[in-house]
């Protein structure tokens, strides 16, 4: 599929934003279609967005200053037959014009998409359902209410109410792809530091022998992707996840937030796309993004990793399939992705929780502008004897992300047992 052909101009959008604020904007385009989010350069940067079988594709807007110079943002879409593209013509200020409105009043939940609606569970089914059950029903993995009452409480508010079951639909994104905790760190003549150092990963990580974990689970609001003028690619992904220090295998599932900036604009613009993946290494090296589950900066998610028999099991470590399951509870959308595990042998020796910078065309990405970001709730099942465990509760590696001259891009720090915090310094 190509986006360089020649594209009809369908619609010209104009809309005033407010100068410092994200602002989110969508467009009607090609159902399914691939979208570069490009500046006025042709050559400048550009982000790749997908719209959903509706075709509707949505991204963020921030500008850097206040302007009334108008700012232009090209959207290439393409499908394998079609082409269309667009264009939105941007003014950065507070007072809106007859010509230059604001953009369209969305409510928060103007983003979900059909599915199946899932009646709510009262106290005693939250409770006395058996885990299958659960499972059969549509409903999102349960936390232990006796190892785990403060994950079980957010579990229960989100099945409380209804909810919309989206069956999954994944496009592969091999612009963005997954690679294992990078030990950089150690390969060079630095002296040793009191924290584990990567090149891509700063968060905690649980370390233990072979068939220890086979579920992770982690609640957290979606980041910003924010860039700047000196560096006008970013991207940064959160995520949980098995695995992924010194093993072949790392099964993840997390939430992407890209930014783009075009500086040769008299008034940047900070342009930012964020969507849902999962990842199975090695047979996925290539993140597969969620096309039909939209997210946005702020969102509350819930999402859990595991190894199971199938879809209605709860964890087994030799099981045949990584099963994800995401949940964004301010929109009330819930949906689950299997992966065949084929022939990799999954260690089960690790559990993360995770801010990388992913790897873009073979080399560390910036890391995008996330300020800071929290991770809720970060537990892990071990499989011999069953049990739940706090991330503070056993071995553990507590990773700073830096660069290659060792300047720290991005750490974590431990708020409570129930709360890790992670915190934004440099780009690269």
């Amino acid at each position: 599929m190509s986006i360089t052909h020649q594209l009809q101009v369908e619609r010209l959008y104009r809309y005033t934003v407010p100068p410092g604020l994200e602002t989110p904007i969508s467009i009607a385009t090609l159902p399914d279609a691939r979208c570069r989010v490009r500046t006025e350069q042709d050559d400048g940067p550009y982000l790749v967005a997908y719209s959903g079988p509706d075709g509707i594709l949505e991204f963020s807007v921030r500008p850097l200053g206040e302007s009334s110079e108008t700012a232009r943002l090209f959207i290439d879409a393409a499908t394998d037959g079609d082409g269309m593209q667009h264009v939105v013509d941007l003014r950065a200020t507070t007072q809106p014009t007859e010509k230059m409105p604001p953009p369209p009043a969305r409510g928060r939940t103007s983003h979900v998409r059909e599915g199946r609606t899932i009646p709510p569970l009262g106290l005693d089914d939250c409770l006395g359902l058996s885990d299958e059950e659960l499972f059969t029903r549509g409903y999102p993995p349960r936390p232990s209410p006796d190892l785990a009452p403060a994950a079980f409480v957010a579990w229960c508010r989100f099945v409380s109410a209804p909810f919309t079951f989206v069956e999954p639909h994944l496009v592969p994104r091999p612009d963005v792809t997954r690679t294992h905790r990078s030990l950089d760190g150690r390969d060079r003549n630095i002296e040793p530091r009191s924290l584990q150092e990567s090149a891509n990963w700063s968060g905690f990580q649980l370390m233990g022998d072979p068939g220890t974990y086979d579920y992770v689970y982690g609640n957290w609001n979606v980041p910003g992707g924010g860039a700047g003028p000196y560096n006008p690619y970013t991207h940064s992904a959160f995520w949980i996840g098995l695995d992924g220090t010194g093993t072949v295998d790392l099964i993840q599932a997390g939430t992407e937030s890209d930014g783009i900036v075009d500086p040769t604009q008299e008034v940047p613009v900070c342009t930012s796309v964020y969507f849902a993946w999962t990842c199975f290494l090695p047979q996925q090296w290539a993140a597969q993004q969620i096309a039909n589950f939209p997210v946005r900066i702020g969102d509350a998610i819930q999402r859990s990793v595991m190894v199971a028999a199938d879809e209605n099991s709860g964890p087994v470590m030799n099981g045949g399939f990584g099963l994800f399951s995401l949940a964004n509870q301010t929109t009330g959308q819930y949906t689950r992705v299997m992966t065949a595990r084929g022939s990799t042998a999954v260690s089960g020796s690790q559990t993360a929780w995770i801010m990388e910078r992913p790897t873009i065309q073979g080399g560390h990405s910036d890391l995008a502008t996330y300020g800071t970001a929290t991770m809720k709730y970060p537990l892990a099942e071990t499989a011999n004897p069953v049990n739940w465990v706090g991330y503070l509760d056993a071995n553990n590696d507590q990773i700073m992300m830096v660069d290659a001259d060792g300047i720290t891009l991005s750490t974590v720090t431990a708020v409570d047992g129930d709360t890790m915090q992670f915190t934004w310094h440099r780009y690269n």
